[in-house]
């Protein structure tokens, strides 16, 4: 159960009403029915309008303006949501590393909490780089290297900021007692 109630749109005052409209811009809420509340991380982030509208902006430079290969977003973002048991966001992204050329078996793999086969060395790096910064909070020599090399500095940068930002994520839906959405499937338990 949610710790925090939804909150229709005919109850928003006009800043969380312009918050409320960006969010529904998102592909991920495509198809859902108009006025229908804010579910995930924004049913928490719309009570702090500013923070909630800087927590989109970057999620935005990071997933769309960035310097990261969107595959490579979606993956190291479906690794910090396994870690951090967020069911939500995990599903969430699931689908859109999926979609932006991450395998199913590699995305079934990080479900099920297990290192995956990797067929493609760009993305075993950027898993063990997410996996160690976030499981680990430290990086070793040999991720670090093999990031650096492949990403770049600047790219890297960036790297390290999108886990940050989907730790947040993932908190913010841990502490709130964010609930699933329908028809989504809990995260089996590991370890």
């Amino acid at each position: 159960m949610s710790r925090l109630a939804p909150i229709h749109p005919k109850d928003l005052d006009e800043a969380q009403l312009e918050y409320y409209r960006s969010i529904r811009t998102r592909p991920s809420f495509k198809g859902v029915v108009e006025d229908t509340p804010l579910v995930g991380p924004f049913l928490a982030w719309q009570r702090s309008v500013e923070y909630g509208q800087r927590m989109n902006s970057n999620s935005r430079y990071l997933r769309h303006d960035g310097l990261l290969e969107s595959r490579l977003v979606e993956l190291a973002t479906i690794v910090v949501c396994r870690i951090w048991n967020a069911g939500f966001a995990f599903n969430s992204h699931a689908t859109g590393a999926i979609r932006e050329g991450v395998s199913k078996e590699v995305v079934e793999a990080i479900r099920l909490g297990k290192r995956p086969a990797f067929y493609k060395t760009d993305e075993e790096i950027v898993y063990d780089f997410a996996f160690q910064l976030t499981d680990n909070k430290s990086v070793d020599d040999a991720a670090f290297k093999a990031a650096v090399d492949l990403l770049g500095e600047a790219a890297l940068v960036e790297l390290v900021g999108l886990c940050g930002h989907y730790v947040t994520a993932c908190m913010t839906l841990n502490a709130f007692n964010i609930p699933l959405r329908d028809g989504d499937e809990e995260l089996p338990a590991v370890g």
